[in-house]
């Protein structure tokens, strides 16, 4: 069965809180050199610092408003959704309206809405990208 626009933004906001809030960190960039090793372990840190302060309501708002901006997108670059090392500006959006740190987004992710309201995504460096 196909999924309708709003259906599609529902999966696309659930697996952005799943990911960022609900689910232990392990940051992962990807480089195999010493200076990436560091680099890694630093962010990981960081992030499990900012994932324990988050509260159920901030996530709620962070829900709400990442909603509302997907609802009003009116091009692909503003369905598609990622974080390389930081978060695109959808997100960064969303988490500050909620007042949550945006080192809680996994690097090396994403979420894309298709024309035909299809959700693909990518967890964490060397994921595979699959359909939500």
């Amino acid at each position: 069965m196909k999924n309708t626009y709003e259906e599609a933004v529902l999966k696309v906001v659930m697996w952005w809180s799943d990911k960022a809030f609900r689910t232990p960190m392990n940051q992962d960039n990807g480089a195999d050199s010493d200076t990436g090793f560091m680099t890694f372990m630093l962010m990981n840190i960081l992030s499990d610092k900012a994932q324990e302060k988050v509260t159920e309501e901030q996530i709620r708002k962070f829900e709400d408003k990442l909603t509302e901006l997907l609802m009003k997108a009116s091009c692909k670059w503003e369905r598609d959704l990622d974080v390389d090392y930081h978060p695109c500006s959808t997100l960064v959006e969303a988490a500050i309206f909620a007042g949550i740190d945006c080192s809680c987004f996994p690097c090396k992710s994403w979420t894309q809405i298709r024309e035909d309201n299809r959700v693909f995504a990518k967890y964490k460096y060397g994921g595979d990208s699959v359909e939500l």
